[in-house]
This record gives structure tokens, sequence and C-alpha cells, in this order.
């Protein structure tokens, strides 16, 4: 069986995306990376989790959520039988200096070029590439 995920990738009102340190004592490693979690059963949807997720982890105000084609399937921990299917959503937010949750040590906003070269993204950062193209 496989557990529901997202991650949101969140784009500014000024064409900036966020990047967030992950805090290795929370998250078991250290990488600049995306607002990931879990769907829970208190979430209608998705969408319902992406919001929830990106409120617990920055506290950005949400302007507008688009789902993308990208999904992805993984086994985490590794050699874990532990599999997961995460779907990437595009969220535009307000841009402001983000409120860290314990998971995340710190925050950068980044122009495209600079926050895809920066990322850690398993995938092809060509993929990645595409999924910034859709305009919200």
């Amino acid at each position: 069986m496989k557990n529901q995920k997202i991650m949101a990738i969140i784009k500014s009102d000024q064409d900036e995306y966020l990047l967030l340190r992950t805090n290795p004592d929370w998250l078991k490693v250290d990488i600049w990376f995306i607002v990931t979690g879990s769907v829970e059963k208190e979430d209608k949807s998705e969408k319902d989790a992406v919001k929830r997720e990106v409120e617990e982890e920055t506290g950005l105000e949400i302007m507008d959520i688009e789902k993308t084609d990208y999904v992805s399937e993984y086994e985490w921990p590794r050699d874990s039988g532990k599999h997961y299917t995460e779907r990437a959503y595009v969220v535009k937010v307000k841009q402001t200096i983000p409120r860290l949750s314990g998971e995340h040590l710190e925050s950068k906003w980044l122009d495209k070029e600079t926050f895809i070269d920066k990322i850690y993204w398993e995938g092809d950062k060509k993929e990645l590439n595409k999924i910034l193209d859709l305009n919200i």
C-alpha cells in the first residue's frame, strides 16, 4: 500500500522560489528542499494537505495553489518496505520572511535558476524546470 504525500513548491508574488534547509535532528537529513508532508485523515483533499503543510512549516499567506502532473513514487527509508506516492503542487504566496517550524533551520528566496541549482532533487532537474514553467 502506498501512502499519499504532497510537495509544495512555493513561488512568491515577486517570482522567487522558497528553499528550506531541513533540520537533521528532525528529518534525519541536512538538505535544501521544499515543503512536503502527508495527506492526513482530517484533510478532505490533497489541496487541504498542501494548505495545512505550508501553514505549519512556513506560516506564509497562500494566494493560489496549482496541481501539477508530477508524481513520484519512492521507498523511504530505503529498503524499509514503506512506499509513498507524492504529487507536486505550485503554491503562490505573498513574499515575506517565513515563520519556520522545527522541521527547518533556515530559508532563502531565490530566482528560478538558482532555486533549481541549489535544491536537492533526486529526479531529473529538467522535470523540475518543466514544473516551474507552470504559471499561476
